[in-house]
């Protein structure tokens, strides 16, 4: 038997909910990073960010200034690199 977790939030004015925080863990979504949503037969998944995603948000990066830090760059990689395990 497929066990799963169950949450029931409110609905904000504005649309927003708040994910619950070993939610966020389990799927490795960082503050301010992507949430992917996929809505499927009545359902709404959710899912962190796939290597697609991750590759589309470093190459839209402006090729001027300054770039990234280094610790955000290890993170988009590393965001890239969760999904293809």
């Amino acid at each position: 038997m497929n066990s799963a977790l169950r949450y029931t939030r409110p609905l904000g004015k504005r649309g927003q909910v708040v994910i619950p925080k070993d939610i966020r863990l389990h799927l490795g979504l960082a503050e301010g990073g992507p949430v992917v949503f996929e809505v499927h037969e009545g359902r709404v998944g959710l899912r962190g960010p796939d290597a697609a995603t991750a590759l589309a948000e470093f190459l839209s990066l402006p090729k001027h200034g300054r770039g990234p830090s280094p610790a955000r760059l290890k993170a988009m990689l590393a965001e890239g690199r969760r999904d293809v395990r």
